[in-house]
């Protein structure tokens, strides 16, 4: 059985992978099921991580079977935690860790882990390797390092995803449903041109992690970067929606890196970017763009 733990925007794009491309049936735990859309072999299920009978509730469904789980659940509003650590570390750790020792029979453990945790690249410095020593610059990537050596005491893998992005599958809007209404009604948006990041498209991200699912146990390594090729700003991520949606390009407008740090709460990296070598290999990939995988 495939169990997804908080089956947010990627989670329910992973659903619709996992429907497609394999037989098991899907658990997925969502805090509130009037917002699931519907998919093949997959039932859905309210639930509250932090919630220790809800765990225990869980872990009597799953019935102690060989389970593959994706646990999304998180809170990773990097601003939110700056003010809210106490409460960060309740979902982001304690509850990472009674899930664990209350759910049995797990077998391949994927947990979602950040860029963040790496901190920032240093000007001219290569990317970002698994092996790198971990020097987070905000509260999300300290609390996602800790959670992280949760996982590995368990014997399971962190996934270090990159920023991801594309349109929502579920009834709730994301950014890039926000910004698509905008640009299609010719109204201009505004995106930074700075803080260089990997970034990878919803839907390739399942298809990879889908693809990482189906390695034997004993071959996943505890650590993986998952992302493409690629460094994107947020203003090259606008273009990539302009185009998407067959509008002007001149209507993503560029505003410094300066403004995003005025706003934010909590710090930023200038540049993190992640070496996906790791995760080729696995795969036998020769590429991984943005919205495409090529095999070697």
């Amino acid at each position: 059985m495939f169990l997804i733990v908080g089956a947010g925007f990627l989670g329910t794009y992973l659903i619709r992978q996992l429907s497609a491309q394999f037989r098991g049936p899907i658990l997925a735990t969502v805090r509130d099921t009037a917002s699931v859309v519907p998919f093949p072999k997959t039932e859905y299920v309210a639930f509250d991580v932090t919630d220790e009978t809800d765990v225990r509730r869980l872990a009597k469904r799953c019935g102690g079977g060989k389970l593959t789980v994706f646990y999304f659940a998180a809170l990773h509003n990097v601003d939110y935690l700056y003010t809210h650590r106490e409460e960060g570390e309740n979902v982001n750790l304690t509850a990472l860790a009674r899930f664990l020792d209350a759910v049995p029979g797990i077998e391949k453990f994927f947990f979602a882990s950040t860029d963040c945790v790496y901190g920032e690249n240093a000007p001219g410095s290569q990317k970002f390797k698994e092996t790198d020593e971990c020097k987070p610059i905000n509260v999300y990537g300290a609390q996602k390092l800790e959670a992280e050596k949760i996982v590995r005491a368990h014997g399971f893998t962190a996934v270090r995803f990159s920023y991801m992005m594309g349109p929502s599958l579920t009834k709730k809007r994301h950014f890039y449903d926000t910004l698509e209404a905008k640009l299609k009604a010719g109204e201009p948006v505004e995106m930074l041109d700075g803080m260089v990041r990997s970034a990878l498209s919803y839907k390739t991200a399942a298809l990879l992690l889908a693809e990482l699912s189906a390695l034997p146990a004993g071959v996943l390594p505890d650590t993986v970067n998952l992302c493409s090729d690629g460094a994107f700003t947020k203003y090259d991520l606008g273009l990539k929606i302009a185009a998407d949606c067959g509008v002007s390009p001149a209507l993503v407008k560029k505003i410094p890196e300066s403004a995003g740090e005025a706003f934010f709460k909590d710090r930023r990296a200038s540049r993190a970017v992640m070496d996906n070598a790791r995760l080729k290999a696995l795969l036998g990939l020769s590429h991984i763009g943005f919205e495409e995988v090529t095999r070697c």
